[in-house]
Protein backbone atom coordinates (compact mmCIF):
# COMPACT_ATOMS: atom_id res chain seq x y z
CA UNK A 1 0.00 0.00 0.00
CA UNK A 2 2.80 1.89 0.67
CA UNK A 3 4.32 1.87 -2.84
CA UNK A 4 1.09 3.35 -4.39
CA UNK A 5 0.09 5.90 -1.79
CA UNK A 6 3.30 7.50 -2.42
CA UNK A 7 2.46 8.43 -6.28
CA UNK A 8 -0.77 9.53 -5.63
CA UNK A 9 0.32 11.98 -2.46
CA UNK A 10 2.46 13.56 -5.18
CA UNK A 11 0.06 13.62 -7.96
CA UNK A 12 -2.89 15.18 -5.17
CA UNK A 13 0.71 17.72 -4.80
CA UNK A 14 1.59 18.10 -8.06
CA UNK A 15 -2.07 19.32 -8.98
CA UNK A 16 -2.84 21.58 -6.39
CA UNK A 17 0.77 23.59 -7.32
CA UNK A 18 -0.24 23.43 -10.93
CA UNK A 19 -4.04 24.64 -10.08
CA UNK A 20 -2.64 27.36 -7.42
CA UNK A 21 -0.36 28.64 -10.64
CA UNK A 22 -2.98 28.95 -13.09
CA UNK A 23 -5.51 30.87 -10.81
CA UNK A 24 -2.54 33.38 -9.43
CA UNK A 25 -2.13 33.95 -13.91
CA UNK A 26 -3.60 36.55 -16.00
CA UNK A 27 -5.97 35.06 -18.30
CA UNK A 28 -3.80 36.75 -20.77
CA UNK A 29 -0.57 37.99 -21.09
CA UNK A 30 -0.68 41.84 -21.92
CA UNK A 31 0.56 42.75 -25.51
CA UNK A 32 4.01 44.70 -25.12
CA UNK A 33 4.44 47.77 -27.32
CA UNK A 34 7.94 49.03 -27.36
CA UNK A 35 7.86 52.71 -28.82
CA UNK A 36 10.90 54.16 -29.80
CA UNK A 37 12.42 57.95 -30.18
CA UNK A 38 14.76 60.12 -29.12
CA UNK A 39 12.73 63.15 -27.15
CA UNK A 40 14.33 65.78 -24.56
CA UNK A 41 12.81 64.31 -20.77
CA UNK A 42 10.16 67.29 -19.70
CA UNK A 43 9.96 68.34 -23.04
CA UNK A 44 6.72 69.05 -25.32
CA UNK A 45 7.62 65.93 -27.09
CA UNK A 46 8.44 63.79 -24.18
CA UNK A 47 4.29 65.04 -22.93
CA UNK A 48 2.77 63.61 -26.26
CA UNK A 49 4.31 60.41 -25.69
CA UNK A 50 3.97 59.69 -21.95
CA UNK A 51 0.22 60.73 -22.86
CA UNK A 52 0.31 57.90 -25.52
CA UNK A 53 1.37 55.33 -22.75
CA UNK A 54 -1.40 56.08 -20.79
CA UNK A 55 -3.58 56.17 -23.51
CA UNK A 56 -2.60 52.82 -24.45
CA UNK A 57 -3.19 51.72 -21.36
CA UNK A 58 -5.91 52.91 -19.98
CA UNK A 59 -7.99 52.31 -23.51
CA UNK A 60 -7.05 48.73 -23.57
CA UNK A 61 -7.38 47.92 -19.90
CA UNK A 62 -3.84 47.11 -19.39
CA UNK A 63 -4.28 44.34 -22.27
CA UNK A 64 -1.51 46.67 -24.28
CA UNK A 65 2.42 47.14 -22.24
CA UNK A 66 4.08 50.40 -23.52
CA UNK A 67 7.62 49.84 -22.84
CA UNK A 68 8.63 53.35 -23.41
CA UNK A 69 12.57 53.65 -25.05
CA UNK A 70 11.88 57.21 -25.80
CA UNK A 71 14.95 59.04 -24.67
CA UNK A 72 17.62 57.44 -26.85
CA UNK A 73 17.22 53.84 -24.99
CA UNK A 74 16.60 51.82 -28.33
CA UNK A 75 19.94 53.84 -29.90
CA UNK A 76 20.60 56.22 -32.83
CA UNK A 77 17.43 56.97 -35.15
CA UNK A 78 18.96 54.36 -37.50
CA UNK A 79 19.25 51.55 -35.22
CA UNK A 80 15.39 52.44 -34.17
CA UNK A 81 14.38 52.42 -37.95
CA UNK A 82 16.04 48.96 -38.24
CA UNK A 83 14.35 47.53 -35.24
CA UNK A 84 10.71 48.87 -36.26
CA UNK A 85 11.27 47.13 -39.99
CA UNK A 86 12.10 44.30 -37.66
CA UNK A 87 9.46 44.06 -35.73
CA UNK A 88 11.83 44.56 -32.49
CA UNK A 89 9.93 48.11 -32.10
CA UNK A 90 6.29 48.05 -32.98
CA UNK A 91 5.83 51.91 -33.08
CA UNK A 92 8.52 54.76 -33.59
CA UNK A 93 8.81 58.25 -34.44
CA UNK A 94 11.81 59.16 -37.17
CA UNK A 95 12.98 62.37 -38.81
CA UNK A 96 12.51 62.57 -42.31
CA UNK A 97 16.48 62.16 -42.88
CA UNK A 98 17.01 59.05 -41.34
CA UNK A 99 13.32 57.77 -42.99
CA UNK A 100 15.08 59.08 -46.28
CA UNK A 101 17.29 56.07 -46.69
CA UNK A 102 14.27 53.92 -47.27
CA UNK A 103 12.11 56.21 -48.18
CA UNK A 104 13.82 59.02 -49.87
CA UNK A 105 10.86 60.58 -51.47
CA UNK A 106 10.32 62.64 -48.08
CA UNK A 107 13.46 64.43 -48.63
CA UNK A 108 11.03 66.85 -50.43
CA UNK A 109 9.40 68.35 -47.60
CA UNK A 110 12.46 69.96 -46.56
CA UNK A 111 13.05 71.72 -50.03
CA UNK A 112 13.40 75.76 -48.62
CA UNK A 113 10.50 77.92 -49.17
CA UNK A 114 8.08 74.75 -50.33
CA UNK A 115 5.09 76.42 -48.61
CA UNK A 116 3.69 79.89 -48.46
CA UNK A 117 2.32 79.84 -44.76
CA UNK A 118 1.42 77.95 -41.77
CA UNK A 119 -2.28 77.38 -42.64
CA UNK A 120 -1.11 76.06 -46.42
CA UNK A 121 1.03 73.61 -44.23
CA UNK A 122 -1.50 72.10 -42.37
CA UNK A 123 -3.59 71.55 -45.24
CA UNK A 124 -1.15 69.93 -47.38
CA UNK A 125 0.43 67.97 -44.85
CA UNK A 126 -3.16 66.38 -43.88
CA UNK A 127 -4.76 65.99 -46.96
CA UNK A 128 -2.04 65.46 -49.75
CA UNK A 129 1.16 64.32 -48.07
CA UNK A 130 0.14 61.91 -45.26
CA UNK A 131 -1.89 59.64 -47.45
CA UNK A 132 0.95 60.08 -50.32
CA UNK A 133 3.55 59.46 -47.65
CA UNK A 134 1.52 55.87 -46.40
CA UNK A 135 1.73 54.32 -49.72
CA UNK A 136 5.20 54.61 -49.68
CA UNK A 137 5.13 53.58 -45.69
CA UNK A 138 3.22 50.51 -46.88
CA UNK A 139 5.58 49.28 -49.19
CA UNK A 140 8.26 49.54 -46.62
CA UNK A 141 6.54 47.06 -44.02
CA UNK A 142 5.29 50.39 -42.32
CA UNK A 143 1.89 52.55 -41.59
CA UNK A 144 2.48 56.22 -40.89
CA UNK A 145 0.47 57.73 -37.95
CA UNK A 146 0.62 60.98 -37.32
CA UNK A 147 3.15 63.95 -38.18
CA UNK A 148 4.73 64.99 -35.15
CA UNK A 149 5.99 68.49 -36.09
CA UNK A 150 8.79 70.25 -35.14
CA UNK A 151 8.28 73.50 -36.42
CA UNK A 152 10.09 75.77 -38.96
CA UNK A 153 14.24 75.33 -39.38
CA UNK A 154 16.05 78.56 -38.51
CA UNK A 155 19.60 79.86 -38.19
CA UNK A 156 21.63 80.37 -35.19
CA UNK A 157 25.09 81.78 -34.77
CA UNK A 158 27.30 83.91 -33.18
CA UNK A 159 26.42 86.84 -34.98
CA UNK A 160 23.46 88.00 -36.31
CA UNK A 161 22.39 86.09 -39.99
CA UNK A 162 19.95 88.26 -41.46
CA UNK A 163 21.04 87.99 -45.17
CA UNK A 164 22.68 85.07 -47.82
CA UNK A 165 25.72 88.15 -47.66
CA UNK A 166 25.75 87.29 -43.61
CA UNK A 167 26.57 83.81 -43.94
CA UNK A 168 29.18 83.66 -46.61
CA UNK A 169 32.50 81.27 -45.44
CA UNK A 170 30.45 80.89 -41.71
CA UNK A 171 30.89 77.50 -40.58
CA UNK A 172 27.38 76.56 -40.12
CA UNK A 173 26.05 72.66 -39.00
CA UNK A 174 23.95 71.11 -40.71
CA UNK A 175 22.17 67.86 -41.08
CA UNK A 176 22.14 65.57 -43.52
CA UNK A 177 19.39 66.48 -44.92
CA UNK A 178 19.87 67.46 -49.05
CA UNK A 179 17.75 70.10 -49.24
CA UNK A 180 19.11 71.98 -46.34
CA UNK A 181 22.73 71.52 -47.47
CA UNK A 182 22.94 72.59 -51.14
CA UNK A 183 20.53 75.63 -49.70
CA UNK A 184 23.51 76.56 -47.04
CA UNK A 185 26.07 75.51 -49.92
CA UNK A 186 23.81 78.14 -52.62
CA UNK A 187 24.68 81.14 -50.04
CA UNK A 188 28.35 80.10 -49.68
CA UNK A 189 28.29 79.03 -45.64
CA UNK A 190 31.10 76.23 -44.88
CA UNK A 191 29.20 73.23 -44.42
CA UNK A 192 30.12 71.01 -41.88
CA UNK A 193 28.03 68.07 -40.99
CA UNK A 194 28.26 66.87 -37.21
CA UNK A 195 26.19 64.96 -34.98
CA UNK A 196 23.89 66.58 -32.59
CA UNK A 197 25.88 65.36 -29.34
CA UNK A 198 28.98 67.06 -30.78
CA UNK A 199 27.27 70.63 -31.28
CA UNK A 200 27.91 72.52 -28.42
CA UNK A 201 31.27 71.46 -27.93
CA UNK A 202 32.06 72.29 -31.24
CA UNK A 203 30.78 75.73 -30.79
CA UNK A 204 32.64 76.14 -27.67
CA UNK A 205 36.09 75.20 -29.75
CA UNK A 206 35.56 77.52 -32.93
CA UNK A 207 34.99 74.42 -35.33
CA UNK A 208 31.59 76.06 -35.32
CA UNK A 209 30.09 79.33 -35.86
CA UNK A 210 26.58 78.20 -35.89
CA UNK A 211 23.58 76.03 -37.27
CA UNK A 212 20.33 74.95 -38.50
CA UNK A 213 17.22 74.21 -36.12
CA UNK A 214 13.62 74.42 -35.13
CA UNK A 215 12.87 76.81 -32.03
CA UNK A 216 12.20 74.13 -29.32
CA UNK A 217 15.02 72.78 -29.92
CA UNK A 218 17.08 75.78 -29.63
CA UNK A 219 15.70 77.54 -26.85
CA UNK A 220 16.78 76.66 -22.88
CA UNK A 221 19.64 74.52 -24.37
CA UNK A 222 23.50 75.20 -24.56
CA UNK A 223 23.14 76.42 -27.80
CA UNK A 224 21.93 79.66 -26.77
CA UNK A 225 24.37 80.32 -24.40
CA UNK A 226 27.49 80.03 -27.03
CA UNK A 227 25.24 80.95 -29.76
CA UNK A 228 23.40 83.83 -28.89
CA UNK A 229 21.68 85.22 -32.44
CA UNK A 230 19.08 83.23 -33.74
CA UNK A 231 17.67 84.38 -37.33
CA UNK A 232 13.24 83.39 -37.88
CA UNK A 233 14.05 82.26 -41.62
CA UNK A 234 11.89 79.57 -41.57
CA UNK A 235 13.09 78.28 -44.78
CA UNK A 236 11.67 75.07 -44.45
CA UNK A 237 9.02 72.73 -42.03
CA UNK A 238 10.36 69.91 -40.65
CA UNK A 239 9.16 67.28 -38.41
CA UNK A 240 9.17 62.96 -37.89
CA UNK A 241 6.47 60.57 -38.81
CA UNK A 242 5.05 58.55 -36.05
CA UNK A 243 4.94 54.66 -37.90
CA UNK A 244 3.99 51.27 -36.72
CA UNK A 245 5.05 48.13 -37.86
CA UNK A 246 2.54 46.95 -40.55
CA UNK A 247 3.07 43.17 -39.99
CA UNK A 248 2.80 43.55 -36.12
CA UNK A 249 -0.41 46.29 -36.26
CA UNK A 250 -2.51 43.78 -38.56
CA UNK A 251 -1.63 40.38 -35.70
CA UNK A 252 -3.49 42.58 -33.37
CA UNK A 253 -7.54 41.96 -32.74
CA UNK A 254 -9.08 44.84 -34.05
CA UNK A 255 -9.72 46.90 -31.38
CA UNK A 256 -6.41 46.95 -29.88
CA UNK A 257 -5.14 47.82 -33.72
CA UNK A 258 -7.67 50.73 -32.91
CA UNK A 259 -6.31 52.06 -29.96
CA UNK A 260 -2.35 52.28 -31.17
CA UNK A 261 -3.07 54.13 -34.57
CA UNK A 262 -5.50 56.38 -32.55
CA UNK A 263 -4.28 57.02 -29.23
CA UNK A 264 -1.56 59.41 -29.92
CA UNK A 265 -2.07 62.84 -29.99
CA UNK A 266 -4.15 64.15 -32.82
CA UNK A 267 -2.91 66.68 -35.79
CA UNK A 268 -3.97 69.85 -33.81
CA UNK A 269 -3.36 68.89 -30.27
CA UNK A 270 0.55 68.18 -31.56
CA UNK A 271 0.41 71.48 -33.42
CA UNK A 272 -1.32 73.39 -30.39
CA UNK A 273 1.57 71.77 -28.02
CA UNK A 274 4.79 72.39 -30.29
CA UNK A 275 3.72 75.98 -31.57
CA UNK A 276 2.76 77.03 -27.88
CA UNK A 277 6.22 76.00 -26.63
CA UNK A 278 8.22 77.41 -29.21
CA UNK A 279 6.34 80.97 -29.20
CA UNK A 280 6.65 80.94 -25.02
CA UNK A 281 10.62 80.11 -25.44
CA UNK A 282 10.75 83.39 -27.77
CA UNK A 283 8.98 85.30 -25.49
CA UNK A 284 11.68 84.50 -23.33
CA UNK A 285 14.57 85.50 -25.38
CA UNK A 286 15.53 88.61 -22.52
CA UNK A 287 15.28 86.03 -19.59
CA UNK A 288 17.13 83.27 -21.57
CA UNK A 289 20.34 85.31 -23.34
CA UNK A 290 19.73 85.56 -26.73
CA UNK A 291 17.99 87.34 -29.99
CA UNK A 292 15.90 86.14 -32.03
CA UNK A 293 15.21 88.35 -35.89
CA UNK A 294 12.41 88.67 -37.86
CA UNK A 295 13.41 89.22 -41.34
CA UNK A 296 12.09 92.33 -43.69
CA UNK A 297 10.17 91.49 -46.53
CA UNK A 298 13.59 92.17 -48.61
CA UNK A 299 16.02 89.78 -46.53
CA UNK A 300 13.39 87.29 -46.58
CA UNK A 301 13.51 88.00 -50.91
CA UNK A 302 16.83 87.47 -50.91
CA UNK A 303 16.79 83.62 -49.55
CA UNK A 304 14.38 83.17 -51.64
CA UNK A 305 16.23 84.04 -54.74
CA UNK A 306 18.84 81.58 -52.98
CA UNK A 307 16.47 79.02 -52.95
CA UNK A 308 15.64 78.70 -56.63
CA UNK A 309 16.54 75.47 -58.88
CA UNK A 310 17.18 73.26 -55.46
CA UNK A 311 14.01 71.77 -55.63
CA UNK A 312 15.35 70.29 -59.28
CA UNK A 313 18.25 69.00 -57.82
CA UNK A 314 16.85 67.40 -54.40
CA UNK A 315 14.31 65.51 -56.66
CA UNK A 316 16.92 64.43 -58.99
CA UNK A 317 19.15 63.69 -56.19
CA UNK A 318 16.24 61.63 -53.94
CA UNK A 319 14.62 59.81 -57.05
CA UNK A 320 12.24 57.21 -56.79
CA UNK A 321 8.86 58.90 -56.80
CA UNK A 322 10.22 62.03 -55.29
CA UNK A 323 8.41 64.34 -58.48
CA UNK A 324 5.73 62.45 -57.65
CA UNK A 325 5.51 63.39 -54.27
CA UNK A 326 6.81 67.06 -55.17
CA UNK A 327 3.37 67.36 -57.86
CA UNK A 328 1.57 66.22 -54.91
CA UNK A 329 2.48 68.96 -53.03
CA UNK A 330 1.70 71.43 -55.69
CA UNK A 331 -1.85 69.96 -56.17
CA UNK A 332 -2.07 70.86 -52.35
CA UNK A 333 -1.12 74.38 -53.04
CA UNK A 334 -3.35 74.94 -55.71
CA UNK A 335 -6.47 73.14 -53.71
CA UNK A 336 -5.63 75.48 -50.65
CA UNK A 337 -5.45 78.86 -53.14
CA UNK A 338 -8.96 77.74 -54.12
CA UNK A 339 -10.88 77.47 -50.72
CA UNK A 340 -13.34 80.09 -49.97
CA UNK A 341 -12.18 83.01 -48.30
CA UNK A 342 -12.84 82.34 -44.27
Amino acid sequence: MIHWAMPSLLCRRTLLSTAAALAAAPAHAATEVAVGAYVIPGSPGAKLFTDYAERLKTKSNGALAPNMLIHGEGGSEEQVLTALRRGRIQVASLSTLVLSSVMPEVGVLTIPFLFDSVDEVDFIIDNFIIPRVNQLAADKGLVALRWLELGPQNIFARKPILTPADIKSVRIRTTQDIATKLFLEVAQADVIYLPSPDVISSLQTGLLDGGVTPTIAYAETGLVRDAPHYSLIGFCQIGNLILANKKWLESLPTDHAQIVTDSFASNLEIRTLIRGAAAAGLTRQIELGFTAYELTPVQRAAWKAVAVGINKKVIAEQGGQSQSLFDAVQAGKRAFAAQPAK
